[in-house]
């Protein structure tokens, strides 16, 4: 089984100019995909069944706020953006998982003895592509 540090991790926004640019002091991302369970059970069945129905996806990321960086000033929520997520690199041949999502929130915060950060939330807008890089 392969295991992968999550220092290798990142992510890439195609930012308002149009680039891919990673964002940058990234602490930690998910991307979370769901199938509703629609039922089928009828009269006369003895157990419940079940075919899927439609798909759903969220993500979400924590950063060290950069008031500077211009990808994180791109996080705004009602915005959709363009999304890459690493988890093992971005070297040829890694994998990828990607998608337009909405900004449903930002949260930024800071307390008296840690850094300030940025929380982000996101709502997978279609579905989700998980490719490798070329």
């Amino acid at each position: 089984m392969a295991t992968h540090f999550g220092s290798d991790g990142s992510v890439k926004l195609v930012t308002t100019g149009g680039s891919v640019a990673t964002v940058g002091e990234l602490l930690n991302w998910t991307v979370t995909t769901t199938a509703d369970a629609v039922e089928t059970t009828s009269m006369g069945n003895t157990a419940r069944t079940f075919v899927k129905g439609l798909t759903s996806g969220t993500g979400s990321m924590s950063l060290y706020l950069d008031p500077d960086d211009a990808v994180q000033q791109d996080l705004v929520e009602g915005d959709k953006v363009d999304c890459e997520f690493y988890m093992e690199g971005t070297d040829s041949g890694d994998t990828k998982y990607s998608g337009t999502f909405l900004v449903t929130s930002v949260e930024r915060g800071a307390t008296m003895d840690g850094i300030a950060t940025l929380n982000c939330e996101l709502q997978l807008d279609d579905a989700l592509t998980i490719g490798t890089v070329v």
